[in-house]
């Protein structure tokens, strides 16, 4: 969650830099996109959303509009909310945007799709971009990115040996390193429902399910909890249906 939001906030200011060109004649009330950005690097996502709403609202065929459906969705997707997210994307996508911007559009999507638990189509979703020609991607969506969260995608729908392929090709000293590695390591099946940058939060959540603690070393270190040992993959899924019914909607397998 720390590393999403970390992205999030480089990418809204790079959509800072390139909307601070003035704005065109035929927009009606500019300051609420100003307000909009403001807030998102703010880290008010809800906030954010509302003013992006508002200004499509008020103008409905600006010329960036596909940009601009791009970032409420990513709002959205940032405070948690996939659905809305993906109903941003959605229409953004209806608005033949440039290349690099629809590829985004459709990462971002998958991202949206996995959180909300279709992983079937979020898998779809980075298969795609990541088929598509990396000079059409831009550069919005890293490498590193797509590589983790495809191979996240991957888990969840099973396919373990495609999934680790994908994170051996995630840069080993990037922002994703200490994500990678555990997951390299794991033998068998368990589950995660939470990474945590303290041992006491990672403990108090884990005495909830019975969970193990296992720390990734760094600076900060990085406590995950586990739940489970599973020898076969259906009883990890029944572990994760039970704790995504007690509330760790982003529970997912490991293998």
């Amino acid at each position: 969650m720390k590393i999403r939001r970390a992205l999030l906030s480089f990418l809204a200011l790079a959509w800072l830099g390139c909307s601070s060109q003035p704005p065109p004649a035929a927009r009606s009330n500019p300051r609420l996109l100003g307000e909009a950005e403001q807030a998102m690097l703010q880290g008010q996502w809800d906030r954010a959303a509302g003013q992006y709403e508002a200004f499509l609202a008020e103008n409905p065929g600006d010329p960036q509009r596909a940009e601009l459906r791009l970032q409420l969705g990513k709002c959205r997707l940032a405070a948690n909310r996939p659905e809305p997210a993906i109903r941003a994307f959605d229409q953004a996508l209806t608005e033949q945007p440039p290349a690099s911007v629809r590829w985004e559009i459709v990462f971002r999507r998958a991202v949206a799709m996995r959180m909300q638990g279709d992983a079937a189509r979020a898998v779809e979703g980075f298969r795609s971009v990541a088929a598509a020609p990396s000079g059409e991607r831009g550069r919005s969506v890293t490498n590193d990115e797509l590589h983790y969260e495809y191979a996240t995608a991957l888990f969840r729908v099973g396919d373990f040996s495609t999934g680790q392929a994908e994170l051996k090709l995630v840069n080993p000293s990037g922002p994703y390193e200490r994500q990678v590695a555990p997951r390299l390591g794991l033998k068998g099946y368990c589950v995660q429902i939470g990474a945590f940058g303290t041992a006491d939060a990672a403990r108090a959540e884990g005495s909830k399910v019975n969970g193990e603690i296992r720390q990734i070393s760094g600076s900060p270190a990085l406590f995950l909890v586990l739940v489970g040992s599973f020898s076969r993959y259906d009883d990890a899924q029944k572990e994760l249906a039970k704790l995504q019914r007690q509330g760790y909607t982003e529970a997912f397998i490991l293998p």
